[in-house]
């Protein structure tokens, strides 16, 4: 019986349930069986019984050598009869006087003598010779002086001593135990008891008991014999107070990381992994020593015991179990992968690669028209590899959804590709004529601008103006203006705009804000009047067509028989001024920003006139922001300051050839010829008058330089 040919999405899930499903089953089955955390958790389980088991063990021996102080008091009242015995009170400067004294006593003073010969010390004496365990007593009275001791203490007074405070307050038949500490001197570790003594239920004094604890230390030995097992005696603080090695446990300055420490202190017994991050991680089982017969009236235990051995002794038993079956698994796994692809590869990628190839293909015969490096032969070799691409598809023979797929897709293709032909048809017509109505702007525009310069040696006035100009729009068409008028026969205006953006929308802005001007000339003889104008035209017109547009100007008049220029702004940066010939650099019209918004924003601005005299060799350059503004491939700007140099370089030129060599320079910069905002740049010139029968013959234009230059 032959059964039916798989579809697609069964080919897929076959191929899912071979590479993925049977490897995912066998993992779960490994981290079921052998995981890492149960193994480790059982190991860490017995660590903590370890520790627990030696804590527990180091705890009943201190509290042993407890319980014997305590029957050798019970047993031999001198001691507490002795110390209930008053002594003459003395003062704070008694007391300072002796303390101050007390180190350089000998054993023949008086005083020294009357507090280690006395019943109370022999009681002590006697007590330390039997228990060696026992490294020094001392006693002192309710006040905290020193009264019996086996032998001289560092101090006579011990009422400011921490443990004689916490004694002083514990109750009858208490104890507390000061911290864990290594005597440098004695080369033993020693633990301090502290206990208050009563008599009839009166308190008269506290006794502090001395254990050397070392050999309590090397009494502590672990249930196995693992050679890479050790021991450490940790402070509640996080030093390591003692470690085993080969002479027994040694004294140590370490200090266990923060993460373990706090693990310790919140469980008081448990297990971690220590040294994480190390060569030397271990897993490590701790128990706190503290035993609850015993009031230490402290948070912290006085210590812990930690049991551990390297982690990796652990696991590695466990690695190799993971690394077989891991093995086993991964080489199962593959098999089933390489058959599953070999299934897939087969079956759906072969046919879907054809598909994706003749997409690429037809991709290509889209894109043909955009490169203009590709000859009509090789797009030609193209069209015709697309072709033999849509007949490859329709020889695809799967008895799927892919067969399907690649039927409908052949069908696309020669949709598409008669389509794109007759589209490429219609691109080139539409293309053609936007190009040649593009170009019609731009010749409407070079019209509007300045077709000659004003002549101003007609008249005898003691100057003339010499003019030139450079002006190139980001695309066919831009949004910079300028224009020069006449105002009469002494002043002449110059007018250089900016309209936000480029291109086909600023262009007819520019058309529009050159009718409003030519309308209003008769008003320019005041800048600031006259921009305040233009802003109102601009602004009904923007306003009415519902765009948001605005427009950045500048507008100065010059009057050459009074020798002055007046000048309003709207937004614009500030030109620059120069004289020739005198080694000053040029300088901005005015420092600091202007607060004279562009024209159409608001309807009602009053914009102001300043003025200032002008003499023969001044030179003005006016630009737009495309020049200060064009960056380098860095993102770094041309700027201020390099077109200050730049045009203080050119001033040693002739006027006609400065606008170009500031375009020239800022496009060096740039290291593109193409600019990404128009610019505009117009330089006026302040002469020394002509006499008048030379005036009277006119004047050519001077520093002429045509637009796109």
């Amino acid at each position: 019986m032959r059964l039916p040919p798989l579809g697609l999405r069964a080919k897929i899930a076959l191929a899912l349930a071979i590479a993925a499903v049977l490897p995912l089953l066998v993992g779960l089955i490994v981290l079921e069986t052998f995981g890492f955390g149960h193994m480790l958790d059982t190991k860490g389980r017995l660590y903590e019984s370890e520790a627990r088991t030696l804590a527990r063990s180091l705890e009943t021996a201190v509290e042993s050598q407890a319980g014997h102080f305590w029957s050798w008091v019970a047993a031999d009242p001198s001691l507490p009869d002795f110390v209930s015995i008053p002594i003459p009170p003395a003062t704070k400067e008694e007391i300072a006087a002796i303390e101050k004294r007390w180190p350089k006593l000998s054993v023949d003073d008086p005083l020294l003598h009357g507090v280690l010969e006395n019943p109370g010390s022999e009681s002590l004496n006697r007590y330390v010779k039997s228990h060696p365990q026992a490294a020094e007593i001392l006693v002192t009275e309710a006040t905290g002086r020193v009264v019996a001791a086996t032998r001289k203490t560092t101090d006579y007074d011990q009422s400011d001593e921490e443990w004689w405070t916490i004694g002083r307050n514990l109750k009858e038949g208490g104890m507390w135990t000061e911290v864990l500490h290594f005597d440098a001197s004695a080369r033993v570790f020693s633990l301090d008891l502290v206990m208050p003594l009563h008599r009839d239920g009166q308190f008269v004094g506290v006794a502090k008991l001395v254990l050397d604890v070392s050999p309590m230390f090397h009494a502590l030995r672990p249930s196995d014999d693992d050679d890479r097992a050790r021991l450490e005696i940790l402070l509640s603080d996080g030093h390591v107070l003692a470690r085993t090695g080969d002479k027994g446990f040694q004294p140590l300055q370490e200090t266990l990381e923060a993460d373990s420490l706090l693990a310790m202190r919140v469980g008081r017994t448990g297990w971690t992994l220590t040294g994480k991050g190390t060569n030397d991680e271990r897993m490590t089982g701790f128990a706190a020593i503290q035993s609850p017969e015993i009031d230490r009236q402290l948070f912290e235990p006085g210590g812990y015991v930690l049991y551990s051995t390297p982690k990796e002794t652990v696991v590695a038993p466990l690695r190799r179990q993971v690394l077989l079956i891991g093995g086993a698994a991964g080489l199962a796994t593959g098999i089933c992968v390489l058959a599953g692809f070999a299934f897939v590869d087969r079956k759906i990628l072969q046919p879907i690669a054809m598909l994706s190839q003749a997409t690429r293909a037809l991709a290509e015969t889209v894109r043909l028209r955009k490169d203009p490096t590709l000859s009509e032969s090789e797009a030609d070799s193209k069209r015709r590899a697309a072709k033999e691409d849509l007949e490859r598809i329709e020889s695809i023979k799967t008895g799927d959804e892919v067969e399907d797929l690649a039927a409908d897709f052949g069908i696309m293709t020669s949709r598409v590709m008669r389509y794109h032909r007759e589209l490429e048809s219609e691109v080139d017509s539409k293309t053609a004529l936007l190009r040649e109505e593009l170009e019609m702007a731009r010749e409407f525009q070079n019209a509007l601008l300045p077709s000659g310069y004003p002549d101003t040696s007609r008249h005898s006035d003691p100057l003339r103006l010499g003019f030139a100009h450079f002006y190139q729009p980001a695309s066919t068409v831009g949004g910079d203006f300028f224009d020069l008028m006449e105002l009469d026969e002494h002043r002449t205006g110059v007018l250089i705009a900016d309209v936000m953006g480029h291109g086909a929308r600023s262009a007819l802005v520019t058309a529009i804000l050159r009718a409003v001007v030519r309308n209003h000339v008769i008003s320019a003889g005041n800048p600031g009047d006259f921009l305040g104008i233009l802003n109102r035209e601009l602004h009904d017109v923007i306003e009415r067509s519902q765009q948001t547009l605005f427009v950045t100007a500048f507008f100065m008049v010059i009057d050459t028989r009074e020798a002055k220029a007046t000048w309003a702004v709207a937004g614009h940066p500030s030109p620059l001024r120069a004289r020739r010939s005198t080694g000053n650099p040029p300088q901005m019209l005015w420092n600091g920003a202007q607060k004279q918004p562009a024209l159409g924003l608001m309807a009602d601005v009053v914009y102001h006139t300043s003025s200032s005299p002008i003499r023969a060799g001044d030179v003005f350059l006016l630009f737009t922001d495309g020049v200060v503004e064009a960056e380098n491939p860095g993102g770094k700007e041309f700027g201020i300051p390099r077109l200050i140099s730049t045009f203080d370089e050119s001033l040693d030129g002739p006027l006609a050839a400065m606008p170009a060599k500031i375009v020239c320079e800022v496009a060096s910069f740039q290291k593109r010829r193409h600019h990404d905002d128009d610019v505009c740049v117009v330089a006026v010139e302040v002469l020394p008058g002509v006499i008048p029968d030379i005036a009277s013959r006119g004047a050519p234009l001077t520093g002429s330089v045509p637009s796109g230059a």
